[in-house]
């Protein structure tokens, strides 16, 4: 990439468990009433949040370049882009400044430490104004992260989020602007974005990967069809502001996600689904970690490409979990605690859509979405697919270019758009014979392998 700003991630994250992204951050697991379900707030009130009291952004001398009251109207107004979509049910009301530190301004990791405690406890939702990128940097953190977002506290058995912290770097916006260093500037507006990004994964959103191709065009220099439907979850910052080009800041993949996580009585009005399943090219082993996309059809009446512009994803087995355990080593018997076990959901992808007529398609996770720019919930990313659309009859060798559509109404769900994928190995299982590449001290290499696998931890 020509610029560091075009491979700045937008989120990392401090969590300490595993991300579900290409819908909801993550999922339920086997703790919870119900597994496999998207964490998510309470909507029975307003989520609350309090605000750091110090200036959002100040220059090398010290001195405010946003003020407080500034840098506060802002978060106010980030908060209201995901409160104003009109098909989601979620709210956020601002409950004072941070409390727990004098003055209500994080200055110094003590300070950060502190909030932070209060955050894991469930006291408070802190958004943090790091003035200088200064907590960054004794964090060890890159300086190039505009912001950050911690989910603090969940309760595992009802499936909500009870705190979250978000951190905004003020240091890109301090007025300084030097290419090719820690100190570079970015617009107000790219700034927004990053931080109503950062809003998403505190309100539950996980990353979205659409239209990739937007690489190949330069930094800042997207194409405005593609960066219309390039979700403002996507993991990397990349082009130029969504509203330079005169588009709003979030993308349909955004808004349908937001209003399926907190649907309001007008979603169902509003909104269809299309569901399926990826499978291997045995056509009966389903598959984790395959991105799938729903593109509008493109209106050939128009001078927009709605096909680009129109678009909403999902990770398939986005509801299982990225990481079951294994009793045989004895370091991760029960694995991940997020993520449904049912081993029916491994392959499993239902996207919500606005009524019309879509095609359906598969496609790999980009090999660098790894870390705190994850996309699914296999990190890293599944690597090896094949793209290809839906098609009414496919199989494991068809014509990957050959596409079916399919029309959604509102409040409809279709099922069983399922996916052969192409060029897979063949599966291999206990009543089979085969070879099976083993490594362990002292041997590498092919083994011939019959019925049984392993007995009483040797190899039979």
């Amino acid at each position: 990439m020509s610029r560091r700003l075009a491979a700045l991630f937008f989120a990392l994250l401090l969590v300490r468990s595993m991300a579900f992204a290409g819908g909801p951050l993550r999922v339920t697991g086997p703790a919870a009433a119900q597994s496999g379900q998207a964490f998510v707030w309470s909507t029975s009130s307003p989520i609350s949040y309090t605000v750091d009291s110090g200036p959002l952004s100040v220059n090398p001398s010290g001195q405010p370049v946003i003020t407080n009251a500034q840098g506060l109207a802002r978060v106010k107004s980030l908060f209201q882009n995901w409160q104003s979509v009109p098909t989601t049910s979620i709210s956020f009301a601002y409950a004072g400044p941070i409390t727990g530190v004098t003055g209500g301004d994080v200055k110094t990791m003590t300070d950060f430490n502190t909030v932070t405690g209060s955050c894991n406890s469930g006291a408070q939702s802190p958004v943090i104004f790091d003035a200088n990128g200064s907590l960054l940097d004794a964090l060890g953190l890159d300086p190039l992260v505009i912001g950050l977002t911690s989910t603090c506290k969940l309760d595992a058995q009802a499936g909500h989020i009870l705190s979250a912290l978000v951190l905004m770097n003020g240091k890109f916006q301090d007025g300084v602007s030097t290419p090719n260093s820690d100190n570079f500037e970015i617009t107000a507006d790219q700034f927004d974005e990053a931080i109503t990004h950062e809003l998403g994964h505190f309100s539950g959103l996980g990353h979205s990967q659409i239209n990739v191709e937007v690489f190949g065009n330069g930094a800042n220099n997207c194409d405005p069809n593609e960066l219309a439907g390039l979700p403002l979850m996507f993991p990397i910052a990349f082009c130029q502001s969504r509203k330079s080009v005169g588009l709003p800041i979030l993308a349909p993949d955004d808004l349908a996600w937001i209003s399926k996580l907190y649907p309001n009585a007008s979603y169902t009005s509003n909104y269809g689904t299309i569901s399926g399943f990826i499978l291997f090219s045995d056509g009966i082993t389903q598959t984790q970690g395959v991105n799938v996309v729903a593109r509008r059809v493109d209106d050939p009446n128009t001078t927009a490409d709605e096909s680009k512009r129109i678009a909403m994803s999902v990770v398939s087995g986005f509801r299982f979990t990225g990481n079951p355990g294994q009793a045989v080593s004895g370091d991760n018997t029960n694995g991940s605690s997020f993520g449904s076990r049912n081993p029916a959901l491994i392959g499993y992808y239902e996207i919500p859509v606005t009524p019309g007529t879509y095609t359906v398609q598969i496609e790999g996770i980009r090999s660098d979405f790894t870390g705190g720019s994850s996309v699914g919930p296999l990190d890293p990313p599944v690597q090896g697919v094949i793209g290809e659309y839906w098609n009414q009859y496919d199989s494991s060798s068809n014509d990957t270019s050959l596409k079916s559509t399919v029309t959604v109404t509102p409040g409809q769900t279709l099922t069983n758009l399922n996916f052969i994928m192409n060029g897979t190995p063949p599966r291999f299982d206990s009543n089979e014979e085969g070879e099976v590449r083993l490594s362990f001290p002292g041997h590498d290499g092919l083994f011939r392998v019959r019925k049984s696998i392993i007995v009483d931890g040797e190899l039979s």
